[in-house]
């Protein structure tokens, strides 16, 4: 991993003082090894980023690089834009009935077009896996993601793609969806400049972790709901499938010591004043006043109101929106296959399970309904 002076500098206290405790308390779990222990102090210190402005906090991220072993050939790419505009034909059609919550702003694009980074080992004809990395929906690259990518281009014998994910606030739902459904395009039906024949959607496999692990569901519902071809199958972990934090877990005072992530509503730090933060809080602005005008209640339930925003990925009248909480879907059904790997420490545990419950046996495991459809309405109930 590749890491400049200004991320070091503050990690060496916070790395001697995790391996004397180490030696002299003893890890927060048994199982866990010493260099699994500083691996978790280390993660911890990067909430320090969050008082930077955004625009540093995203460039912070952007130094965590693991680098590419000898047996990995790895390529940079930047699609089209025709991926993303056929993307957002999908996402208009499907996403009409949310618009009067939506930040208008999640169309555009002003990154010189999707980047992203092809792996394998070698040139086999075999799966190909489109993993998105997560980040909390604000950060992460799919350098970030090459601890998991190399994993699945090893062990699998595959070819990855893992796109670079635009950012919130800056860009906020659907844009990461946009560009989610854009990559797993590029690959089904690739235009000449790509260089690659189309892609079989049964030889593809979704993959994803924590945020990038909702945009696989997400994904998932999407392309079901829009009739587009499903994957073979995906393998996701821990994801974010609650922005709501309604389980249980994600509020254990247990897990302080023991998961990275913090308990608490929301990630909604903005950071230090900086050109991001003044355009979000325009735009937020200007979108809280439309809900106010608009008076949408096709997603709507009335503790969304109780409290100011807090998310920056979106509206809290946005939050039972499947393709946001996918583990609010009416039915999570007539999926293929998923494999769904949780942490029975982590934060992000119950969520996790209980989609997992609900994509196996959708009629057993049904929530209520803020969506616009429930679950008997859906023609979508079989078991995944």
């Amino acid at each position: 991993m590749e890491l400049d002076f200004f991320f070091l500098l503050p990690v060496i206290p916070v790395l001697s003082s995790a391996l004397f405790k180490y030696y002299t308390e003893g890890p927060p779990k048994k199982s866990w090894d010493l260099k699994f222990h500083l691996a978790i102090a280390l993660i911890r210190t990067n909430y320090r980023f969050m008082k930077l402005p955004v625009e540093q906090l995203q460039k912070a991220a952007d130094k965590l690089i693991i680098k590419v072993p000898s047996n990995i050939t790895v390529k940079d790419v930047i699609l089209d834009e025709e991926y993303r505009r056929k993307s957002i034909t999908h996402l208009e059609k499907n996403l009409k009935q949310y618009e009067d919550v939506l930040d208008e702003k999640w169309k555009e694009s002003n990154d010189g077009g999707l980047r992203g980074e092809w792996a394998h080992v070698n040139e086999a004809d075999n799966v190909v896996v489109l993993y998105l990395h997560g980040g909390a929906f604000r950060a992460g690259t799919s350098k970030n993601a090459r601890i998991f990518s190399f994993k699945f281009a090893e062990l699998a014998n595959s070819r990855v793609f893992a796109p670079n994910l635009r950012f919130s606030p800056q860009n906020q739902f659907p844009a990461a969806l946009c560009d989610s459904i854009a990559a797993y395009l590029y690959l089904i039906n690739p235009g000449p400049e790509a260089g690659f024949d189309p892609i079989n959607p049964k030889k593809i496999v979704l993959s994803g972790d924590s945020s990038g692990g909702n945009l696989v569901f997400a994904l998932l519902l999407f392309l079901r709901d829009a009739g587009l071809p499903l994957p073979a199958g995906s393998v996701i972990l821990s994801p974010w499938t609650d922005l709501t934090h309604s389980m249980p877990s994600i509020w254990s005072a247990e897990l302080n010591k023991i998961d990275f992530l913090p308990s608490k509503l929301g990630f909604y730090d903005i950071g230090a004043p900086s050109p991001a933060s003044e355009e979000y809080f325009i735009t937020a602005k200007a979108l809280a006043d439309k809900i106010a005008l608009k008076k949408p209640t096709i997603v709507s339930h009335p503790s969304f109101t109780e409290v100011p925003r807090f998310h920056l990925y979106c509206a809290n009248e946005a939050l039972a929106i499947p393709y946001v909480s996918p583990m609010l879907a009416e039915s999570l059904g007539n999926l293929l296959p998923i494999l769904c790997q949780v942490g029975a420490d982590e934060r992000l545990r119950d969520e996790s399970i209980l989609i997992s419950y609900k994509a196996a046996n959708p009629r057993e495991y049904q929530l209520p309904s803020y969506a616009t459809k429930n679950f008997e309405k859906s023609p979508f109930k079989n078991p995944t």
